[in-house]
């Protein structure tokens, strides 16, 4: 098991969010909510383990859930969530870890029950991050009885994640595990697993919630609604309250960093985040935020529009009828000077198709076509391409055609 790990990428499993000075961990739970995690999306994950003296914060009250872990702070939060000892007394030292180092001992301890290991150097850099593979891993392997977690396989890992075949091949067996076991859990997309990025304090409060609760060391808050689909459970949620009528309004967002660019009769495939929590008329919650809503774009006049076919919901799929309102078409702006619309210019049919076979595009950009436009006769436009722009985190309304109806449990 280990010998797939002692890779410069892999040479550990394990990592903690510990010692007072870093904000981690703690033999006294501080109170929460911290200062900082009120409405972020990890925000019951991280009180979970907080009141369980798991995780702690800073001084000043914050907990600061986008910074990265390091392995010695993540050998820190697995000693404590798991209450490792080293009763063999066996100490496993690293070079680049003296006797003196805050972590000396958890990382010690951690090695000892073989959850981390150090690189083929003897190194165990323990300021480097951790990453999100590198912390499901270990989570997964502490776990233990990984027998008893419903087979898994690698073909779960590409069916479900855009991005599976970024997982190192070392550790794409415990992924799989860890999938099965509901360890995993992405944010605000997810169907995105970004497996070699740093693990933040967030993210690791919520693998590390999860793995807890599978080994029967943390009782589930709120079971049903807590889950990766629905990562901020909202009070109130029942899913037996299960009828939304026809014409209600539901808000998404797109869960992508960049923008989204969408040429015309472009049909494409999408999911989006539920963004504020969809009620019935009673005021009950039906569909929580964070839930996930599968879908497309497909060609409408003037533009595009987001079509749904399905969301899920307390981890269930269910079939959903709503759609968008056109998103217009505009200029490209990846094709405009200073950002503004410049107008059309008239060039040469040789100089654009030289310009054509330069760029590999069927639209060439209108800088492109400013410079060549000296230069050619005057035969001709071209201009910068129409096409959808969907901005990150932008708010993209449904209206129910159908009514929704969750099945009852």
């Amino acid at each position: 098991m280990f010998s797939s790990l002692l890779t410069p990428r892999a040479a550990w499993t394990g990592l903690v969010l510990s010692g007072a000075m870093l904000g981690i961990h703690c033999q006294i739970a501080m109170a929460a909510p911290f200062r900082d995690t009120s409405g972020h999306w990890a925000q019951t994950y991280i009180e979970a383990l907080s009141s369980q003296g798991v995780l702690n914060g800073f001084p000043d009250g914050t907990f600061r859930p986008n910074e990265p872990v390091t392995r010695a702070q993540f050998a820190t939060i697995i000693n404590t969530a798991f209450r490792l000892s080293n009763t063999a007394g066996t100490s496993i030292g690293f070079r680049d870890v003296p006797y003196t180092h805050w972590a000396a001992n958890a990382i010690s301890t951690a090695a000892a029950n073989n959850l981390v290991a150090g690189f083929p150097d003897g190194t165990y850099r323990p300021e480097q991050p951790v990453t999100r593979t590198e912390s499901l891993v270990v989570l997964t392997n502490a776990i233990g009885n990984t027998s008893a977690i419903p087979a898994a396989q690698p073909g779960d890992l590409f069916s479900r994640y855009r991005d599976a075949a970024a997982i190192p091949n070392w550790a794409v067996p415990q992924i799989a595990a860890a999938n099965r076991a509901g360890l995993i859990v992405n944010y605000p997309d997810p169907m995105l697993l970004e497996p070699n990025r740093a693990a933040t304090r967030a993210e690791v409060a919520a693998f590390t919630y999860q793995a807890m609760v599978n080994r029967g060391s943390l009782v589930a808050q709120n079971p049903g609604s807590f889950n990766p689909y629905n990562p901020a459970p909202q009070p109130g949620f029942n899913l037996r309250l299960s009828t939304l009528a026809a014409g209600t309004l539901m808000q998404t967002t797109s869960p992508f960093n960049e923008r989204l660019y969408i040429a015309p009769n472009e049909t494409r495939p999408i999911s989006l985040i539920v963004h504020n929590p969809i009620r019935n008329a009673q005021g009950d919650i039906v569909v929580p935020y964070g839930s996930r809503v599968d879908g497309r774009f497909e060609p409408a006049a003037g533009g595009t529009r987001f079509v749904a076919e399905s969301v899920i919901v307390n981890n269930q799929l269910f079939p959903l009828a709503a759609q968008s309102d056109v998103i217009h078409d505009v200029k490209d702006p990846r094709y405009t000077t200073s950002g503004k619309i410049i107008q059309d210019a008239a060039i040469g049919a040789a100089a654009g198709a030289i310009l054509g076979l330069v760029t590999g595009d069927n639209a060439i950009a209108t800088e492109e076509v400013l410079g060549a436009g000296a230069a050619g006769a005057v035969i001709g436009n071209v201009t910068a391409p129409q096409v959808v722009v969907v901005d990150p985190n932008q708010v993209i309304e449904l209206r129910l055609t159908q009514d929704l109806a969750l099945a009852r449990q």
